[in-house]
């Protein structure tokens, strides 16, 4: 009776099976037929095909990842770069069945970073995560699944920990009982995998498991190696990408103060992402979001990020305003003032509130970044160079250029360096008035550096002596804390008045 229970649940399982493999076959069958279409002719990876890679499979549930090979053997891939091979290490299993080759992992140990099944038909190949698959099949603890190549001669995958030993061929869909389990197993649609079912003999009488979506013939088109490229970089480059897409990154403000009344004057924005309780720093996700198509999405999530922030909690503050960083890529983006414009008019966030920031290194190519620039302040946005004088910067960089803010580092105002007389940032503080630039130093931390700078006409400051990177809560709370009325700076005057 007990077995006569079991083979009728096993072979409703089989049922979801074949019903729960329909979209991720689908999925790889689309994908590997549209990579067949693309032009494969040139001798380099381009821009354009790393496009058409990303946008093939930013939506889909069940493929990772995407590649072309080139004739020369060169490889272009959906993340954004040219692989190094796909082979990620030697301990790697392969089978052919038809067209297509199936690689996957020696080993049984399933990894969300590491454990892909690698599908390749004529030099275009397509990734996916057993992960994935294992945590949508929602399996009942005393229930194992095990997934074994053609014939049952290539262990496949295990939800154990000790895989299944084959020692003879099994009949298919029978029930079969051994000495510690009782087992179905079931062939693909294709021939090319075999789903072996086991439950312990003690579970015969209590299992209750429900299969919400099986693996039959999923792990037939979906055989993997490990990834093919760095781990660091695609675990944090395929993270962030996720959570560009879920919006589940913040921003900070670091805030601008002016020295002759305490009063908050605008606040840098500053991308912050918190994943599973963890501060990742943003030295490390922006370097990698600035080696992929993920940048200039990092800047319009933070663009989109302060509009709604200005007009929840900033709306109050008279004359504040937020400067946002822009990359190389933002400045070449014809699109990119059109975006901002439609953003701010969704939140009603004035175009006097937002401030850019480039650095030097970002306008290498003055002319067009010239004229870019120039757009945003036609639509009545200002624009701030940061870091100025670490790089390449002359006086041709602020005649060609419409700046209104020009930003000291902190580098040049380090204790040891800020009261010299020739100092470097005298210099830079004197051309900025000028020119009539409003002059922001940066990186203030002692009291000590504060006359020093008053004295060169540096009025704005931020730094870690008047505050960190605020939630965008506490900014607004920190505004309106503020003195009405402070008298103009003098060395008598303490450093906590301006809190």
């Amino acid at each position: 009776m007990a077995e006569l229970l079991i083979s009728r649940k096993l072979n409703n399982v089989y049922a979801d099976l074949r019903a729960a493999q329909v979209e991720p076959n689908a999925q790889i069958d689309k994908v590997l037929g549209t990579l067949g279409d693309f032009d494969r002719s040139g001798h380099e990876c381009s821009v354009e095909q790393y496009s058409q890679l990303a946008d093939l499979v930013k939506n889909l549930r069940f493929v990772d990842q995407a590649a072309i090979q080139l004739p020369n053997g060169k490889i272009c891939s959906s993340y954004g770069q040219e692989l190094p091979s796909i082979l990620a290490s030697n301990e790697k299993r392969s089978f052919s069945v038809g067209k297509r080759t199936y690689w996957v992992d020696s080993g049984h140990a399933v990894s969300a970073d590491t454990d892909f099944i690698i599908v390749s038909e004529q030099s275009t190949y397509v990734w996916a995560n057993k992960k994935i698959l294992l945590d949508n099949l929602k399996l009942p603890e005393d229930l194992q699944l095990d997934l074994i190549g053609p014939g049952g001669a290539v262990p496949i995958a295990s939800t154990a920990a000790t895989p299944l030993t084959m020692h003879k061929p099994f009949h298919l869909e029978e029930l079969v009982t051994t000495a510690d389990k009782v087992l179905i197993a079931f062939a693909g649609n294709r021939n090319e995998l075999i789903s072996v079912v086991s439950l312990p003999l003690s579970a015969l009488t209590d299992l209750k498991f429900k299969l919400f979506i099986g693996l039959g013939c999923v792990f037939a088109m979906l055989l993997s190696l490990a990834r093919c490229i760095q781990r660091r970089y695609t675990s944090t480059a395929a993270r962030l990408r996720r959570a560009l897409k879920a919006n589940t990154l913040g921003v900070h403000y670091q805030p601008i103060v002016n020295l002759t009344t305490g009063y908050l004057v605008g606040a840098e924005s500053l991308s912050h992402w918190n994943t599973n309780g963890t501060h990742v720093p943003a030295e490390l996700f922006i370097a990698e979001a600035e080696k992929s198509d993920l940048i200039r999405k990092l800047t319009r999530s933070v663009i989109r990020q302060v509009a709604e922030d200005y007009s929840t909690y900033l709306w109050a503050c008279k004359d504040f305003y937020i400067t946002v960083n822009l990359c190389a890529q933002d400045i070449q983006d014809p699109s990119f003032p059109d975006y901002v414009a439609s953003v701010l008019a969704t939140y009603c966030m004035p175009a006097s509130a937002m401030v850019f920031e480039v650095t030097e290194r970002t306008m290498l190519d003055q002319k067009p970044a010239a004229m870019q620039l120039r757009r945003l302040r036609a639509c009545g946005h200002r624009i701030a160079v940061d870091d100025f004088g670490i790089g390449y910067s002359n006086l041709s960089l602020l005649d060609s250029v419409p700046f209104d803010i020009l930003k000291i580092d902190r580098s040049f105002i380090a204790d040891d360096r800020i009261a010299a007389k020739d100092a470097l940032w005298r210099h830079i503080a004197r051309l900025a008035c000028s020119q009539r630039l409003k002059v922001v130093a940066e990186g203030v931390e002692t009291a000590e550096q504060l006359p020093h700078l008053v004295s060169e006409g540096v009025l704005l400051a931020q730094g870690w002596l008047f505050s960190k990177a605020l939630p965008v809560q506490a900014l607004a709370r920190r505004y309106f804390q503020c003195p009405a009325n402070i008298a103009p700076y003098d060395s008598k005057i303490s450093i906590n008045d301006f809190y």
